[in-house]
């Protein structure tokens, strides 16, 4: 098998590759070579570092990178679809750098010099440009942004930063509008995503929430607050899921579906199609995962002294949620089905309060964190230079 450095090497050299076997082309004057060659390429479905480094002939290297990265980044838990970039020397064919992707702000750059390997998890080096959006909502948030031509992305960043304030699958009104000034991301000039939104401001049903990206100093979270410099997250989202509509309510008094008789259903049970994923409405410890009696695959997280979340009739649980596990908020905790007592795909979800359930409707949400009074000065820039453009 021809190797890529192999590729690259011959169609830099002049060589030619005809039944396998390299053949040199005579040339009279030899080409002016870049030191260095480049190849860049999507992680393939189903791939292990080690089979990458043996495909793309660095395999000599993979234990030394894996060494220098160790304590960084494992690399042995590389994602499929993720851009993974090799530098050889032109000549030589051997690997000089390795950079791969981590996710969409972070990645991990290995490089070799004269004392051998080493690496670093660094930012992505997007350029940005800062844009502005606005819109008045006929459907949903999601086609109010891409009809006129924008990122699905950018309606998802906008739908998770007011998701305290706004429930945007049962609050959002036709005509409700909004305005959003954000980054672009570019990579050598070409569009990549949208980045993060600076400010915002959202009308819902008359009323007006606005948002601005602030990060202090080690005082104050880097994150979204209001004019007022309250933290417009709070402790628990307002909904686990994307749903169709709320099938059973909380309540003291409903017949059951399955045993026909009149019980408590103290939880709220939101339809939606089987596999939806379901999310973490706070941070905590996982106490309970896997099977539990009527409630089929769930869960239950422990927020703190006071408040703990359910999860019931999942189809399975997410990667990683286990008894121990320490979740966050907004993770994906399981997916819709009907397992245990249930007569189709949906997601139980229980609120308790000191053990005692809940309706999760009537929980007051406990605020976050407002900007500290040594960083009020600097967020009142930030005010300053952002409110006008809403």
């Amino acid at each position: 098998m021809i190797r890529p450095r192999a590729l690259i090497a011959g169609l830099l050299l002049g060589t030619a590759v005809v039944g396998g076997i390299l053949h040199w082309h005579s040339r009279i004057e030899a080409p002016e070579l870049p030191p260095r060659s480049i190849l860049k390429i999507k992680v393939p479905e189903g791939a292990t570092f080690g089979n990458l480094a043996e495909w793309l002939g660095f395999a000599g290297a993979a234990e030394r990178v894996l060494s220098a990265a160790s304590g960084k980044y494992d690399l042995r838990k590389i994602v499929s679809g993720r851009e993974l970039a090799l530098f050889y020397d032109t000549f030589t064919g051997e690997l000089e750098e390795l950079v791969y992707q981590i996710n969409a702000d972070e990645q991990l750059a290995a490089e070799k010099d004269d004392s051998g390997w080493r690496a670093e998890v660094e930012p992505i080096p997007y350029e940005i440009q800062e844009k502005t959006t606005s819109g008045v909502i006929a459907l949903s948030l999601y086609e109010a942004i891409t009809s006129s031509g924008g990122d699905e992305r950018l309606a998802l960043l906008l739908a998770e930063m007011f998701a305290w304030q706004v429930d945007f699958v049962a609050d959002t009104r036709t005509g409700d509008s909004f305005t959003a000034v954000y980054e672009d991301r570019y990579l050598g000039g070409e569009y990549v995503m949208p980045g993060k939104i600076l400010a915002a401001k959202f009308i819902n049903d008359g009323e007006v929430f606005r948002g601005f990206y602030f990060s202090g100093s080690e005082k104050t979270r880097a994150g979204y607050y209001d004019e007022n410099g309250n933290a417009l997250q709070k402790q628990f989202l307002k909904s686990p899921l994307q749903y169709r509509y709320i099938s059973s309510g909380y309540s003291f008094a409903r017949v059951n579906p399955i045993t026909k008789k009149v019980a408590p259903h103290r939880g709220i049970d939101y339809a939606a199609p089987a596999g939806t994923p379901a999310v973490i409405v706070g941070d905590g410890p996982v106490v309970q995962a896997g099977w539990n009696g009527p409630y089929g695959i769930s869960t239950l997280i422990r927020h703190n002294n006071t408040y703990s979340s359910r999860y019931g009739h999942f189809s399975r649980l997410a990667k990683g949620i286990k008894v121990g596990a320490k979740v966050k908020q907004g993770q994906v905790v399981g997916y819709v089905g009907s397992t245990g007592e249930a007569t189709g795909p949906h997601l139980h979800y229980e609120m308790h309060k000191f053990g005692s359930h809940v309706n999760p409707f009537r929980v007051e949400v406990p605020p976050g964190e407002p900007v500290a009074e040594p960083d009020r000065e600097a967020f009142a820039k930030i005010i300053s230079l952002y409110n006008p453009r809403l």
